[in-house]
């Protein structure tokens, strides 16, 4: 009987913030386009900021997702934005979200975890059963891709983009974006502080050192990379063994 109450009151919860957060929208000339198969799990209600004039939100919700407390749904100005969250995906607390002008998408049973920030103004996924440990940044300007499996640990970036940097008085944030694809193939783990930065392809069940600087290129399936830039190590094909 508790138990049927309190997942009465979540979902009246739930349902008010969407009206609120729909009304919101619609009065700076936005949308909020919902939708749920499940009511979530809530250890606190998100937050929605907007900047400006947003366009239309997507959010669509699977079964058994949990969102933790202090859940931020950042709102870029006139852009469109869709968070697709499949079953059994979990959020820790902390995590901001920045859909502009683009998706994230997480598979089943991924999990962010605490004081993350995932950017997309393009196609940001994460496979199933996907991790993100604490203060994992990952900015999408084309696409990121995060196979099924793959691992971050703390602090961990990746990042599909940079600005160019002529030497000239222009203003860095001034000059071009230049970016190229992203991709950590399936069942691959970066370790503490490591940087994966626009245009690396890292094959399936490989690893990265802690530390690392993966500096854009294309490296074989099982190849353990460490260094600044990063280059394989190892084959773990060969019988090498990586801790994580």
């Amino acid at each position: 009987m508790v138990g049927r109450l309190l997942q009465l009151s979540r979902a009246a919860r739930f349902r008010l913030w969407a009206v609120v957060t729909a009304a919101r929208l619609r009065r700076l000339g936005g949308r909020l386009v919902l939708e749920v198969d499940e009511v979530p799990r809530l250890l606190g209600l998100p937050t929605v900021e907007i900047d400006g004039y947003p366009g239309t939100l997507t959010l669509r919700i699977g079964r058994e997702v949990k969102l933790g407390s202090g859940l931020v749904i950042d709102l870029a100005h006139g852009k469109d934005g869709t968070i697709d969250l499949g079953d059994r995906v979990v959020f820790q607390n902390g995590v901001r979200l920045q859909p502009w002008g683009g998706a994230i998408r997480l598979g089943v049973a991924a999990q962010i975890r605490d004081r993350c920030e995932l950017k997309s103004a393009g196609e940001l996924v994460l496979g199933e059963r996907a991790i993100c440990g604490r203060n994992v940044t990952l900015h999408c300007e084309e696409r990121l891709e995060l196979g099924a499996k793959v691992g971050l640990a703390e602090r961990v970036t990746v990042i599909d983009s940079d600005h160019g940097f002529d030497g000239s008085d222009t203003f860095f944030m001034d000059q071009p974006v230049r970016s190229t694809p992203v991709l950590v193939g399936a069942n691959s783990f970066v370790s503490t502080n490591g940087v994966v930065l626009r245009g690396s392809v890292i094959g399936e069940n490989s690893v990265v050192a802690a530390g690392a600087v993966v500096n854009g290129g294309t490296y074989p399936p099982q190849s353990i990379l460490g260094g600044i830039p990063a280059r394989v190590l190892k084959s773990l094909a060969d019988g090498a063994h990586a801790a994580t």
